[in-house]
């Protein structure tokens, strides 16, 4: 699909930028090759080089953004919390800062305008990518709290629809800041937004998952371990947005 080489490194992240403004404005049915050559300042001859045609570079928006790349970060996520040997709710504070951090500093309009259209006209990528990416982390993420209901820290009566619950929320709350802006609410949702809803999640999660007759309070998580996530979370950021 996309041909490496070092020399091509500088054109293809040119062609990925220009791409990715081209399908967010225009879909996958309206985005011109020609127009994306034009944006990306190259000759069209290259973007079929790279690419070979419009689907493979459409593939690799998608690709870069929720697939192979973001993968090998989502592994050095997990080898470093696994290096702190933590216990459930430790991981789950770790599991929901990631989450939150991931979609309020890496927050991508053109990004969130592809998979919007994605899902209206229905070229059928978006569920690939979910299935072979997505999904897989999110059963990480219900893996936790199974444990944590194991060991009896968590106890809930649907440990998936919880993880939905919680993915959801964010994934919702990073999306909607666009929609909210110049409204009476934007300044009291949005301020200190990553603080504020990284602080609610946490929160609304233990007081769902506490046991019946026991105390389960959000447990401190330190802000060493904070500042070792962030450096793989604004790696894995640059990455992402073809910086």
């Amino acid at each position: 699909m996309l041909k490496h080489s070092k020399e091509g490194d500088e054109t293809k992240l040119k062609i990925l930028k220009a791409a990715k403004k081209e399908f967010a404005e225009k879909g996958f049915n309206g985005a011109r090759m020609s127009s994306i050559a034009s944006i990306a300042g190259v000759n069209q001859a290259l973007l079929h080089y790279h690419f070979e045609n419009k689907e493979n570079l459409y593939r690799s928006i998608f690709h870069n953004t929720i697939g192979d790349i973001a993968s090998e970060f989502s592994e050095q996520l997990s080898k470093e919390i696994d290096s702190w040997n933590p216990t459930p709710d430790i991981k789950l504070c770790a599991a929901i800062y990631i989450m939150v951090s991931i979609n309020m500093d890496s927050h991508d309009d053109e990004l969130h305008r592809i998979f919007a259209r994605e899902m209206a006209e229905g070229q059928g990528l978006l569920h690939e990518f979910v299935k072979n990416y997505m999904m897989p982390r999110l059963l990480i993420f219900e893996d936790i709290i199974k444990d944590g209901v194991a060991r009896g820290i968590f106890e809930i009566s649907d440990t998936m629809l919880f993880s939905l619950n919680v993915v959801a929320f964010i994934n919702d709350f990073a999306h909607g800041e666009d929609f909210l802006k110049d409204t009476a609410v934007y300044e009291k949702l949005y301020t200190n937004k990553k603080e504020k809803l990284y602080k609610f999640m946490t929160e609304l999660s233990f007081k769902a998952l506490k046991p019946a007759g026991k105390e389960l309070p959000v447990p401190v998580f330190d802000n060493e371990k904070k500042k070792r996530l962030d450096l793989i979370i604004e790696e894995m950021s640059s990455s992402l947005n073809f910086a």
